[in-house]
């Protein structure tokens, strides 16, 4: 199964916005050091400004902490 057969997008961006097909969001905690997040808004060429609280609100995100800083 092609990815954008489960997303509805093509890879190549992130998109957490207009998913073909229910899906949990996950949020780096890393994330919330930034003011501002630019992630794909659903195609190639549009991204979004948005702060990265109210992003994972819209979207039902789950908060995670995965990333590690590096040494």
């Amino acid at each position: 199964m092609r990815w954008a057969e489960i997303t509805g997008h093509e890879v190549g961006g992130v998109c957490p916005f207009g998913l073909k097909s229910p899906l949990q969001v996950y949020c780096d905690v890393s994330l919330r050091v930034y003011d501002v997040v630019v992630p794909a808004a659903g195609s190639t060429h549009s991204a979004v400004r948005i702060a990265p609280s109210r992003m994972a609100e819209l979207v039902g995100a789950e908060w995670v902490d995965v990333c590690q800083e590096p040494s």
